[in-house]
C-alpha cells in the first residue's frame, strides 16, 4: 500500500513537472508577442517610440540588417533607426496582418502607409505617400526584444517614391 502511494505521488508529480514547462512556454510565447504589438501599435502609431525603448528593447540589442553600416547596438542604436524613420516617414502607419511567437522569438507581417518627409534611401524628401509590406523576426531575451531582422519591400517603396 505504501509502495502504491509512493508511486502515485511521484506519478502526479512527473504529471505536474511536465505540463508546467508547456504553460510556461506558452506564457511567454503570449509576452513576446505582446511586446512586439506594443512596440508597432503604441510605439509607432501612437508615437511613444521614445518612451517604449527601454521597456521594448534589451540594453544589448542589435539589428541584423541594419539600414547603415554604421548603425550602433544598444538602446542608442535603436533610438538612431527609430529617428531615421521617423524624420523620413512622421506619419507612417502600421497595420499588423500576421504575428506569430514562441518562447524564444517573434515574428510580425505588417502594411505600412506613409509620407516621404525627409532623405531615405539615397532619395531626397518627394512628398509622397506610399504603400508597402514587411516582415519583422525578433529573437527575444529576458522578455524583450533582442535581435532584430526586417524584411521590407523597398524596391517597391523606392518606385512608388520616383514615379
Amino acid at each position: 500500500m505504501k509502495q502504491s502511494l509512493t508511486f502515485l505521488l511521484v506519478l502526479i508529480a512527473i504529471s505536474l513537472f511536465t505540463q508546467c514547462a508547456p504553460v510556461k512556454k506558452a506564457k511567454q510565447a503570449e509576452r513576446n508577442a505582446e511586446t512586439v504589438r506594443l512596440w508597432f501599435e503604441e510605439g509607432w502609431n501612437h508615437n511613444r517610440n521614445e518612451e517604449l525603448i527601454p521597456i521594448v528593447f534589451h540594453p544589448e540589442w542589435s539589428d541584423g540588417n541594419p539600414i547603415r553600416a554604421d548603425q550602433t547596438i544598444g538602446i542608442d542604436g535603436i533610438k538612431q533607426m527609430v529617428k531615421f524613420y521617423k524624420e523620413a516617414f512622421p506619419d507612417a502607419h502600421f497595420t499588423i496582418t500576421h504575428i506569430f511567437a514562441d518562447e524564444k522569438h517573434a515574428a510580425i507581417r505588417y502594411e505600412v502607409d506613409a509620407t516621404h518627409y525627409g532623405d531615405a534611401f539615397g532619395i531626397p524628401a518627394t512628398g509622397k505617400k506610399f504603400t508597402s509590406t514587411g516582415v519583422v523576426l525578433y529573437d527575444m531575451k529576458d522578455g524583450k526584444i533582442y535581435r532584430t531582422w526586417q524584411e521590407l519591400d523597398l524596391m517597391g517603396i523606392i518606385n512608388q517614391l520616383r514615379d
